[in-house]
């Protein structure tokens, strides 16, 4: 099993979790300080966002900036789209709790972003070259005289 499959089956259990935890009726979270449940929305979409951008489902094949923004963006339609259905469930909607989840969606992305340019060898743009899995021409192409 490949790591990327690997976060592709976390990442699809983590959704399930997450959206039965966040819809379920009268599911109250108390802790040591006053909504404490913004900061578990922070990470709980945080967490979501970064599982997403690691399943590789939605990369851009040239521009890591282009690949974090698009996995922030959808993380943050997806943040809306749980606040947005839980009156469905009997649940409430909150502001807070959808600037809790979109926060979370924003900060993962910047780690993405950072994650994937150090590993681009500190460019934001990706070369198809240097990147077999980007360009399968390159993979194809073989030279008869390299084989042993």
């Amino acid at each position: 099993m490949t790591i990327q499959l690997s976060f592709r089956i976390a990442f699809v259990i983590y959704t399930i979790a997450l959206l039965t935890a966040t819809h379920w009726p009268g599911l109250a979270i108390k802790g040591p300080i006053s909504r404490t449940d913004l900061v578990i929305h922070v990470g709980a979409f945080g967490l979501w966002t970064l599982l997403l951008g690691m399943t590789g489902w939605v990369r851009s094949k040239c521009c890591v900036r282009r690949s974090a923004l698009l996995v922030g963006l959808i993380g943050i339609a997806f943040g809306c789209f749980d606040e947005l259905t839980q009156p469905m469930f009997d649940r409430v909607f909150d502001w807070l709790d959808l600037a809790a989840d979109m926060t979370g969606a924003i900060l993962a992305s910047l780690v993405l972003f950072v994650f994937w340019y150090f590993k681009n060898g500190g460019r934001c743009t990706i070369d198809p070259e240097s990147n077999p899995a980007s360009n399968p021409e390159s993979v194809a192409q073989t030279d008869p005289d390299t084989r042993s």
